[in-house]
């Protein structure tokens, strides 16, 4: 096989288990989601406030997680509904909120982080520090590639 027909093979195999890891990974969070009355995209706020220190405002969970800016909208607003966050503006600039996680908020992101640590194990499960580390230079390539793809 060429270089590029292995290339395209490769890639279509790391598109398809890109979708496999994001809908098993959907499946670790739904029990946690209907213990919580919590849709996906509000989890996902929670966790990434609390696994993304320095990156809260909605803006950065748009920017950095693709979700929909009206999803972000939506689901900060209702998480704020039920004081699981809270909204600081800046006194500088009003437009500016910052997203801080209450008390309130503690058990599910505490629940959260351990199964996707769960996750995360399964899903490197078998690989080596240094097999790690060579997929960690590898996807960051491949990170900065995708930047450069026009839209």
């Amino acid at each position: 096989m060429s270089d590029a027909g292995l290339r395209d093979a490769m890639s279509l195999s790391y598109l398809d288990n890109i979708q496999k890891s994001k809908k098993k990974y959907a499946s670790l969070m739904e029990p946690l989601c209907r213990r919580y009355d919590l849709t996906r995209n509000e989890l996902d706020v929670l966790l990434f406030l609390a696994n993304n220190p320095g990156f809260d405002r909605a803006a950065d969970i748009v920017s950095m997680r693709q979700i929909a800016k009206s999803h972000v909208s939506l689901s900060v607003g209702n998480l704020e509904k039920r004081a699981l966050l809270a909204r600081q503006f800046e006194a500088s600039d009003r437009r500016t909120a910052h997203l801080r996680l209450t008390e309130a908020a503690a058990p599910i992101v505490q629940e959260g982080q351990v199964l996707q640590q769960q996750f995360f194990r399964q899903l490197f499960a078998g690989l080596s520090h240094e097999e790690l580390m060579q997929f960690g230079t590898i996807l960051m390539k491949i990170c900065n590639n995708i930047e450069t793809i026009n839209d």
